[in-house]
């Protein structure tokens, strides 16, 4: 079977949960597939579209350089020609028998489009929520969980991205390479208001939100089948209208290794762990103060992260790098997710303590295959992975003391770490998720009448 999937970005270019997945996923199935791999790169000194085709060994990819400095219009950054033309060509090129998208941020809906006129059938991978909400997170801009779609709601919440014009994406990834982060956010607003004054009046607002839903109501019905790694995120899908019967749910697979508790390295210090993308929403910022409220000196915070960019909150890194001035705390920097297992090796607790609704973190999947307790938010799918007490701890997210206490409780009681890797659970291997997947694609292939 012709493989081919579609991803926002991919590694070696970043490594969080989506890319991660795909690459594992993609690695898998070549073993007995072609697979090619279309994603999106940003490289400013690129020309703007470029295609870029590479080797991977065992599997093809191909990248679209795409900067959004030429970007006119809200509606380009979710449906436009060009990377959807390239789309096309690249479809007709590879000829796949199946379209497997992970994620279509960055690139364009239109991809859908161009499979479905080739009846080329499509399978999405519901890895957030950007089908319905465009930041993709059902966050709101005072990092309060939304409950659901509404005009109003996604006006204030879009107003930056509603602003688009075109070159205001280039000048102001321009003032950000040049200008301090106060200033860039201060010319920033200044442009906002000029917006709202001048061309972006409510009416205009509402008519841009009300297109994309409408977008996206008609390219979901283009789409053969969804599979959803989360019952959390699949019956968010439900109630926001997509039908049942076209979402499976499958948890991710992981590449395994053997890991026994003992494999964990020494230290007097209880060692905290926070691994992903240092953006707000994952709630940094939370675990840091909740770290500041414990007074002991035996235990360390080591942070493993990129910084990536999140509109509105340019200033956001250098506020918790202010906040963590504490010489227990480290700040690692950008990892390899092949060295995951030897950084979960270096910890004694994974904290994930995020803000939105999260689906199914990868990092609590390769947590619990090292045998590495984790203390999580309860929010999302994230309650489906870790039973409060047998695996893992649970807080509320958002609340720095109870996250403290939790901390505190492990401190003041170590065995519970040892009885919490005896009570790890099965996690999937990408094995085992490959063949899942194959499922579907032969179903979706044979809704088609292409096999």
């Amino acid at each position: 079977m012709k493989i081919m999937q579609v991803t926002h970005s991919f590694p070696p270019y970043t490594f969080a949960g989506t890319e991660v997945y795909a690459y594992a996923l993609a690695v898998e199935l070549s073993k007995r597939h072609r697979v090619s791999v279309v994603f999106r790169v940003n490289q400013p000194h690129e020309k703007e579209y470029a295609l870029s085709v590479n080797n991977r060994g065992d599997f093809a990819t191909y990248s679209i350089n795409r900067t959004f400095n030429t970007c006119d219009s809200f509606g380009q950054t979710y449906d436009d020609h060009i990377v959807s033309a390239i789309g096309g060509r690249l479809l007709d090129e590879v000829n796949p028998d199946v379209v497997h998208i992970q994620h279509l941020l960055f690139l364009s809906i239109g991809i859908i489009k161009e499979a479905w006129k080739r009846r080329i059938p499509v399978v999405f991978t519901l890895n957030d929520y950007w089908l319905m909400c465009h930041k993709g997170q059902l966050i709101k801009n005072d990092f309060k969980v939304c409950q659901g779609y509404t005009i109003d709601g996604c006006r204030v919440c879009l107003e930056a991205q509603l602003s688009i014009t075109k070159y205001s994406i280039f000048f102001y990834n321009l003032l950000r390479r040049h200008l301090p982060v106060q200033l860039t956010q201060f010319v920033k607003s200044l442009y906002i208001l000029f917006a709202r004054k001048t061309f972006l009046s409510q009416r205009k607002s509402s008519t841009l939100i009300l297109k994309r839903y409408a977008s996206m109501q008609a390219i979901t019905s283009r789409i053969d089948y969804f599979v959803a790694p989360s019952q959390f995120i699949k019956k968010k899908f439900i109630a926001f209208g997509f039908p049942q019967e076209k979402i499976f749910f499958f948890s991710y697979g992981i590449k395994h290794r053997s890991v026994s508790p003992g494999d964990k390295t020494y230290s007097p210090n209880l060692r905290i762990g926070y691994i992903g993308t240092l953006i707000p929403t994952k709630g940094v910022s939370i675990l840091i103060s909740a770290f500041r409220k414990i007074i002991k000196k035996n235990i360390r915070l080591s942070i493993y992260g990129k910084l990536a960019p999140y509109a509105g909150y340019e200033a956001y890194y250098r506020q918790i790098i202010k906040s963590a001035r504490d010489e227990r705390i480290a700040f690692m920097g950008q990892f390899d997710n092949s060295k995951i297992f030897d950084i979960l090796r270096s910890i004694d607790i994974l904290v994930v303590p995020s803000l939105w609704l999260e689906n199914s973190p990868l990092v609590i999947h390769e947590a619990f295959i090292s045998k590495t307790p984790v203390i999580a938010s309860r929010i999302g799918g994230i309650p489906e992975l870790i039973c409060d007490g047998m695996n893992g701890l649970l807080f509320n997210p958002g609340d720095a003391d109870d996250l403290s206490e939790k901390i505190k409780q492990v401190m003041e009681n170590p065995e519970i770490l040892a009885c919490m890797r005896r009570n790890m659970p099965a996690i999937k291997s990408i094995e085992e998720n490959a063949m899942e997947m194959l499922e579907v694609y032969k179903k979706a292939s044979m809704n088609c009448g292409t096999v």
